[in-house]
């Protein structure tokens, strides 16, 4: 991993709540688990086994489904996504939260398209450390003003309709923070996370298939 000058990863969430119906005439179904779609079940239990949680306390899961933040992230692509540094939010997929004495812990996952280029780190000023997975894929670290980490992921992926170039400008990006989980190593965050760029590449049908691989480099550590 190499530190470098990079932009601070702040993509805005919208919060959006995926829910299930229960009917006299019709059995009881589960609406999809953003959680469970994103970091799999081993994700699910990692969080689950390294959070911080006092006797008795409550683990809550929530957040939208793959399905809904495909909608969201081509609603924001229907301009053609071919203005850089344009502003766009981010659907939080995945949130795992506890409270403790009236403070909450959580670990949040986010994606949507990126406000900076693919290439960011070559106009921007900020810390960060980037480490390069491949051509079409690139992690980055860095702290944000509470000095908790933020996990970041870009990958470029062509949405159809699209720019020429949208896959360079408007990449999707990635983001997790993690105040929850206590043991847990830089590794077993960007595993995670890339896990999950993988399963949301998947329902976006990125045009250009980027491979995006089980483990992070070795670098990250």
């Amino acid at each position: 991993m190499t530190r470098i000058s990079a932009v601070s990863l702040a993509i805005a969430a919208l919060l959006l709540t995926a829910t299930s119906c229960t009917t006299e005439e019709s059995p009881s179904t589960t609406a999809a688990d953003g959680c469970e779609e994103s970091l799999g079940d081993s994700g699910v239990k990692w969080v689950e086994s390294h959070a911080d949680l006092a006797d008795g306390d409550d683990l809550d899961r929530g957040g939208v489904d793959l399905e809904e933040a495909r909608a969201q992230h081509y609603k924001q692509m229907e301009d053609g996504g071919s203005d850089e540094y344009q502003y766009h939010w981010s659907s939080e997929i995945c949130k795992m939260i506890a409270f403790d004495a009236g403070e909450s812990k959580e670990l949040r996952l986010e994606f949507g398209p990126s406000s900076l280029p693919f290439d960011f780190e070559k106009k921007e000023t900020q810390e960060g450390a980037i480490t390069p997975v491949n051509s079409d894929v690139k992690l980055h670290q860095v702290d944000d003003y509470k000095g908790v980490v933020q996990y970041g992921v870009y990958v470029k992926c062509k949405i159809s309709g699209t720019s020429p170039r949208q896959e360079m400008e408007n990449p999707l990006a990635g983001v997790m923070t993690d105040t929850l989980t206590s043991g847990t190593s830089d590794r077993d965050h960007m595993k995670y996370l890339l896990r999950s760029a993988r399963a949301m590449v998947d329902a976006l049908d990125c045009e250009n298939k980027p491979t995006i691989p089980a483990e992070p480099p070795a670098a990250v550590q």
